[in-house]
């Protein structure tokens, strides 16, 4: 598991030298003011202390193996942020939050390096019911640097059969967060998520 995860992670490194290419052009395709990322409910499950680690899956959950990068940018959308510090939780596999054991197990926390970038590996959360619907797949995060506004929001994905009928991840602020993941040819999933902080 450990090797296949290096492996992973090794081959997905070699796509971050296009992020910033990447990310820019689909920021300029999108019908959004100034490239904003706009933010989403904090919700009932976040934990203060999460570690810094950029392996969310601490105890090796089954799941299929996700990797997800990005660059933080400032209000300019081009000037990356360096020490932003990038907060994430997530559900697992089975669609339950970890809310209470010392694990913190699909929580963490990373910081970007000095050209912006973050990323951190996991595995793909569930869906679970609310009310009567289920929520889409998704990923909290919570994002802070020094001059600049926190930002809670969340990631959802493409093709998520939940996504309509959700109400927040229907609003049509979310559209910036709704990403397209690729697979490779082991099943293991990579997205690509830029965001972009306002000034305090």
């Amino acid at each position: 598991m450990i090797n296949g995860r290096r492996e992973f992670i090794g081959k997905f490194l070699t796509i971050i030298v296009a992020v910033p290419v990447i990310g820019f052009v689909a920021c300029k395709k999108r019908k959004l003011k100034k490239c904003v990322t706009t933010d989403d409910i904090l919700g009932p499950f976040y934990r203060e202390n999460a570690p810094f680690r950029t392996n969310l899956n601490s105890n090796n959950q089954a799941g299929t193996l996700l990797a997800i990068s990005g660059i933080i940018y400032g209000t300019d959308c081009t000037t990356p942020i360096h020490e932003a510090t990038v907060d994430i939780w997530h559900a697992d596999d089975l669609a339950s939050y970890d809310n209470a054991s010392s694990d913190f197990n699909f929580r963490g926390k990373v910081k970007t390096d000095v050209n912006g970038n973050y990323l951190f590996t996991s595995i793909v959360p569930g869906q679970y019911l609310n009310g009567s619907t289920y929520r889409p797949a998704h990923i909290h995060f919570r994002i802070t640097a020094d001059n600049h506004k926190e930002l809670v929001t969340q990631l959802y994905f493409e093709g998520d059969p939940y996504i309509d009928t959700d109400p927040w991840a229907s609003d049509e602020d979310a559209d910036e967060r709704i990403i397209t993941l690729t697979t490779d040819t082991n099943g293991n999933q990579a997205g690509i998520f830029n965001i972009k902080l306002m000034p305090a």
